[in-house]
């Protein structure tokens, strides 16, 4: 097994989880299930701005890593855009899908000056679609999604 399948499946996974990290804090944060005096809300705010940067990065890191892996043979077009792959166009496209929703969800938080809380807060519910899409892909593209530890 070369080395960039290896990054590609870890990554994905490690993204996915990042991902669903940081839908659950902004959930709870939302709902203002903490504790202010153990665990202020700048301090959850911080988190979960660094849990969603690091799921970024891992996304990013999982789509170059298939990239460049020597047996999928992808190309810069079948990577970026939904729907062109050659290998399960449909599950790679909800990848894809989900990684541009989930630029545009980080976006709002950048536009929410702009654009106001009510706006910034129904855009942010894309991140159950952002969730559900990396979820779908996985279960249908994922190599290991058959196995007892996946």
């Amino acid at each position: 097994m070369e080395w960039q399948w290896i990054v590609a499946r870890a990554s994905g996974f490690t993204a996915y989880g990042l991902v669903t990290l940081a839908a659950v804090l902004g959930l709870l944060l939302s709902q203002r299930w903490q504790s202010r005096r153990i665990w202020p809300r700048p301090v959850n705010d911080q988190l979960h701005q660094y849990l969603v940067l690091l799921a970024g990065i891992f996304t990013a890191i999982h789509g170059l890593s298939v990239l460049i892996d020597p047996f999928t043979k992808f190309t810069w077009f079948e990577v970026l855009v939904p729907g062109v792959g050659h290998y399960r166009p449909l599950w790679m496209a909800l990848g894809i899908i989900a990684a541009y929703l989930g630029l545009a969800v980080v976006a709002t938080g950048w536009l929410r000056p702009k654009i106001g809380y009510a706006w910034w807060r129904r855009l942010h519910y894309l991140t159950f679609v952002v969730w559900l899409l990396a979820t779908l892909h996985g279960l249908g593209d994922g190599s290991d999604t058959r196995t007892a530890w996946a």
